[in-house]
């Protein structure tokens, strides 16, 4: 039997880097991962 499991985390990511990185606050940041680590 196949299962899928979605987890929706908004902004989690872009969350983390501002939280330790302030000076990313006040400019619009995305959050991406390599292309070789894709599914």
């Amino acid at each position: 039997m196949r299962k899928i499991i979605h987890v929706d985390m908004d902004c989690f990511f872009a969350a983390v880097e501002m939280r330790d990185n302030p000076a990313l606050r006040d400019i619009p940041i995305a959050i991406g991962g390599s292309r070789e680590r894709r599914g």
